[in-house]
C-alpha cells in the first residue's frame, strides 16, 4: 500500500477509508505542480511524495504525476542539496511532462550535489528544453527515460560520478548523453541487446568531454549531422565502447527551419577520438559516416555545406586523439586512424 505524506489529520481520514474500501487499485497519474526540494523539510511540504519513508531501503518515491507547466525557473523537478540539507533518499518514478518549452537552459527533472538519489525511472516529454541535468551528483541509476525532440540536451552530466542509464529512448536537437567532467559512467551496461538509442540533430549522440571510465554497451546512436559517438579531450580514458552503433548522416544546412543551425565543423562521422583522448577501448562496433569518416582521428580542417557544396575550412582544425587506444572486430569503410584493424563486416 502506498505511504502519502499528509497532514496528521487527513492521514487518519485516509486510512479509515482505506479499510472501508478495501485493497488498494492503483491510480492513473494525477497532475501536480512543478516540485522544488532544497531541504528534508520539502519532501512533505511538496505534497509529491507518494510512498517511503526516506531510508537508504526504503526511499521516498516522487510520482507518478503529470507536470503541466514548469516552475519559474523553468524546470518540472528539482531537488537541490547547495546547501547540504537534504538528506533523505529518494527516488523520482513517473513524470510526465505535458508542456513545451522552446528554452535549452530549462530542465525538466535537475538534481544539484545530490548523493540520495536512488533512481530516476520513467521520464516521458516531448518538446521540453533539457531533459535531465545532473550536476555534481552520485550514485543515481537512470531507467526507461523517454525523451523526445529535446530543444537542449537530453541528458546532461555535469561533474557527476557513477551514473547509469538502461532501457532509454533519447532524440534531442542538440546532445542525445553529454558528460561533462564526469566519471564511473555505465551507459547499457548489464543489457544483452540493445537497450539504449541516442538520437540527435544539431550536436552528437554520445559526446564524452573530459570524462573518464566509461562503459557503453548495446547503445545505438543515428541522426544527422556532426558525430554519433564524441570522445573528447585529455581527460576522456579508460572508455569501453563495445557491441554498439554509430551511424551518422553527415551535415546539415547551416541554417534550418525556424533559424535552427546545424553545427559548422570538420568532425562529421560515426566515431571520432579527438583533444588528446587516450587509453581507450573501441570494439564490436559498426560506424558509418555516410558522407564522412567512419570512424577517425582529430578533425578533416574542412566542412562541406551540403545544401551549397561549398567547402569551409576550419581553422586550427580538431586535434587527433593521443597514445594507448585500442580498436578491434570494427565494421566501417572510411577512416584516417593508421593501422586500424581490417573491418570485419559480415554483409
Amino acid at each position: 500500500m502506498r505511504r502519502v505524506l499528509l497532514p496528521a489529520g487527513a492521514a487518519v481520514a485516509l486510512a479509515a477509508a482505506l479499510v472501508l474500501a478495501g485493497p488498494a487499485v492503483t491510480a492513473a497519474p494525477q497532475s501536480h505542480a512543478a516540485i522544488t526540494i532544497t531541504s528534508d523539510a520539502g519532501f512533505q511540504a511538496c505534497t509529491c511524495v507518494t510512498e517511503g519513508n526516506g531510508t537508504a531501503s526504503d526511499p521516498f518515491v516522487i510520482g507518478p504525476w503529470i507536470i503541466s507547466a514548469p516552475s519559474s525557473g523553468g524546470w518540472a523537478v528539482k531537488v537541490d542539496n547547495s546547501s547540504g540539507a537534504v538528506t533523505k533518499f529518494f527516488r523520482i518514478d513517473g513524470i510526465t511532462l505535458s508542456y513545451d518549452d522552446l528554452d535549452p537552459s530549462h530542465n525538466a527533472v535537475w538534481l544539484v550535489k545530490v548523493t540520495t538519489a536512488r533512481a530516476i525511472t520513467s521520464v516521458v516529454g516531448n518538446l521540453v528544453g533539457t531533459g535531465i541535468r545532473l550536476d555534481s551528483v552520485s550514485n543515481v541509476a537512470l531507467d526507461s527515460i523517454s525523451l523526445n525532440k529535446m530543444n537542449g540536451d537530453a541528458i546532461q552530466v555535469n561533474s557527476s560520478t557513477n551514473v547509469s542509464i538502461v532501457n532509454s529512448k533519447l532524440k534531442s536537437m542538440q546532445n542525445g548523453f553529454h558528460a561533462e567532467n564526469s566519471s564511473f559512467l555505465e551507459i547499457g551496461a548489464g543489457c544483452k541487446t540493445s537497450c539504449n538509442d541516442f538520437t540527435y540533430d544539431d550536436l552528437r549522440g554520445l559526446w564524452l568531454h573530459n570524462s573518464h571510465d566509461v562503459t557503453v554497451r548495446y547503445l545505438t546512436t543515428a541522426a544527422e549531422d556532426t558525430t554519433a559517438m564524441y570522445l573528447d579531450g585529455t581527460g576522456t580514458y579508460n572508455v569501453d565502447i563495445g557491441f554498439s552503433t554509430a551511424n551518422a548522416s553527415g551535415s546539415i544546412c547551416p541554417f534550418g527551419s525556424g533559424g535552427a543551425t546545424g553545427l559548422v565543423t570538420d568532425t562529421d562521422g560515426g566515431i571520432r577520438l579527438v583533444n588528446g583522448t587516450h587509453n581507450n577501448v573501441i570494439h564490436d562496433v559498426t560506424a558509418r559516416g555516410n558522407v564522412a569518416q567512419d570512424i577517425a582521428t582529430g578533425g578533416d580542417g574542412v566542412w562541406v555545406n551540403p545544401c551549397t557544396g561549398v567547402a569551409q575550412p576550419i581553422s586550427p582544425k580538431t586535434a587527433p586523439m593521443g597514445p594507448g587506444n585500442v580498436f578491434a572486430n570494427l565494421c566501417y569503410s572510411f577512416t584516417n586512424i593508421p593501422n586500424l584493424p581490417a573491418p570485419t563486416c559480415k554483409n
